[in-house]
């Protein structure tokens, strides 16, 4: 599934690209609040980020954007499976390179 892009407006776009290694010191929360939005946090070793929505206004967009990283993330865990399971690797190792 590829997400969507809004037009470039002045022909500049900001970009990064942020690559982690998932080891076994990870940890993944959503914060909920009663009166805001919630905040996805996630940290890997000492890296962390989080995600929420811009300005804490949940927008249909922001909907289309979880339901959008819904189907990434479960595209992911279907071929980690795949992976796992196809190697007959255990939960006690990495796979065999």
């Amino acid at each position: 599934m590829t997400g969507r892009r809004r037009p470039v407006i002045d022909g500049m776009r900001s970009s990064s690209h942020l690559g982690l290694h998932v080891g076994a010191d990870w940890s993944v929360t959503c914060h909920v609040y009663p009166n805001r939005s919630p905040i996805l946090a996630v940290r890997l070793g000492l890296t962390s980020f989080s995600l929420s929505p811009a300005g804490n206004a949940v927008t249909s967009d922001h909907i289309d954007f979880a339901y959008a990283l819904i189907a990434a993330v479960n595209d992911y865990l279907m071929e980690c499976e795949r992976i796992r399971f196809d190697t007959g690797e255990s939960s006690a190792g990495p796979l065999a390179a």
